[in-house]
């Protein structure tokens, strides 16, 4: 009789790869009371989304470069979202006014838990943090503070009783240059409610899905939905909601990733572009530190890499170098 572990009989699933995915937003409630602003911000997304493509095209030697558009709307932390009917008109409405065509729309709610998947879970159990030379131990880890940094943090004092006050020594980046920017991420806060997942962990999630390197027991996770396989409320409860909706009244009861486009190219890609605020830069600092420490199912990572290599392209090693930005400021 032979024995084995059921992990050695676990297949990577594959699939189709974009070249690049661009992000040409990120909603909060707030936007839609700026229509205006909405617009101008769409109309610049789409100059960057052009710009961006016809140079992914030159790179690879006059070929059309797989692209897809993603556009992510804070269901998560935002009251008073308004129904999916309603806001996924306003948003492509506005992108066609800009010329601008969404392929896919996902809701950042599904990065904290996707169905019955615990998904940030998941990846925070991947986070892989490796003590830099001179750490007593004296930090909680990860796991159970729910802290991550970049470095090593000034020590705290001793507080010895009619002791010598200690020297004050400054925090230090891991692999710096010549000066530190130290950053401590929180990852989460346990409330009465449950654990509170933090935008910046949500965000690393939302690029680690995009990249297509997130397994659950070698499937893939974050498979879009077509609009067309979406069933809308049979009875709705809001008076003005239009005879013939084609999604559902709740966000809660719509798809992690919804496709807008029949014809897209896929949704994850080999590299990611964000078009964001400026007022994102500490958030993404704070998602580039995230990435960095996440160790994916090796498979995946080695199937994406060899895919990649097979269309004579060479991607950098370290997942969070396959992250890129275009952060704009007001318009």
């Amino acid at each position: 009789m032979t024995y084995e572990e059921t992990s050695a009989r676990q297949r990577t699933e594959r699939f189709g790869m974009s070249h690049l995915s661009i992000e040409v937003g990120h909603l909060y409630a707030d936007d839609l009371a700026r229509p205006d602003t909405l617009k101008a911000e769409m109309a610049s997304a789409a100059a960057w989304v052009h710009g961006t493509t016809e140079a992914l095209s030159k790179r690879l030697g006059g070929r059309r470069p797989r692209v897809s558009t993603c556009y992510l709307v804070d269901d998560y932390s935002q009251q008073g979202m308004p129904p999916p009917e309603e806001l996924i008109s306003v948003i492509t409405e506005a992108a066609a006014d800009a010329d601008l065509k969404i392929d896919y729309l996902a809701r950042e709610s599904a990065c904290a838990q996707m169905g019955p998947l615990q998904l940030a879970a998941l990846v925070a159990d991947r986070i892989v943090f490796e003590p830099p030379p001179g750490a007593t131990g004296s930090r909680p880890t990860v796991a159970r503070s729910g802290w991550l940094c970049n470095g090593v943090p000034s020590p705290r004092p001793k507080g010895i009783a009619m002791g010598v006050p200690d020297q004050w020594r400054p925090p230090s980046q891991n692999a710096k240059r010549d000066h530190s920017v130290f950053l401590d991420v929180e990852l989460w806060s346990d409330t009465a409610q449950g654990r509170r997942w933090s935008c910046p962990m949500l965000a690393a999630v939302w690029q680690l899905l995009r990249l297509g390197v997130l397994r659950n027991q070698g499937r893939r996770i974050g498979v879009p939905e077509a609009v067309a396989a979406v069933v809308p409320d049979e009875h709705g409860h809001d008076p003005d909601r239009p005879a013939r909706a084609r999604f559902p009244e709740t966000w809660e009861a719509m798809p992690p990733i919804l496709q807008l486009e029949p014809g897209a190219f896929p949704f994850p890609a080999y590299r990611t572009v964000s078009i964001l605020s400026v007022n994102y830069l500490e958030v993404e600092h704070a998602v580039r530190v995230i990435c960095g420490s996440v160790r994916p199912e090796a498979s995946a990572v080695e199937i994406i890499r060899k895919s990649a290599e097979r269309e004579g392209l060479v991607l950098p090693d370290e997942l969070v170098d396959r992250l890129s930005y275009i952060f704009q400021g007001p318009l």
